[in-house]
């Protein structure tokens, strides 16, 4: 019984990957527990997630991956702030900053001027923190706005 059970979740794991279109996502943030988390949560989701502790490893990393759906930058991090990684993408890599939505997840009630698309505000619930993905998704590179 159970192998027989192992076969029909691994039949529906292969057809759902199959069925569905993944999007993908990039998660920046030197939190590896908030990283892991939020990367749990979007794969169950079924977002293919992408994973950078820096943004140094970010930048490496979108040298050798399709361009995200969305990335998700941590406004304060160690080696590179948010802000610093914005501006150097925006300076290497100005392709990547035209075509995907960047979205800071932060503390703070507003995010300094600059080509984000917005910001998530953490800490946040599962069900907020998924409806924002999907809806910075959904809206684009279009939605950059100075704020």
């Amino acid at each position: 019984m159970r192998s027989m059970q192992k076969s029909f979740e691994n039949a529906t794991q292969d057809s759902l990957s199959t069925d569905f279109h993944h999007e993908t996502v990039l998660i920046i943030d030197d939190d590896l527990d908030l990283l892991l988390l939020n990367k749990t949560i979007l794969e169950m989701e079924n977002f293919e997630v992408f994973t950078a502790q820096s943004g140094s490893e970010a930048l490496a990393l979108l040298n050798n991956i399709s361009f995200p759906h969305l990335i998700i930058l941590d406004m304060k991090m160690g080696e590179m702030s948010g802000i610093e990684f914005l501006k150097k993408l925006e300076q290497e890599r100005p392709d990547i900053v035209e075509a995907v939505p960047i979205v800071f997840m932060t503390g703070l009630d507003q995010i300094p001027e600059c080509r984000a698309s917005g910001f998530i505000r953490k800490p946040t619930g599962i069900s907020n923190f998924i409806k924002a993905v999907r809806k910075f998704i959904d809206l684009g590179p279009s939605s950059m706005v100075k704020h």
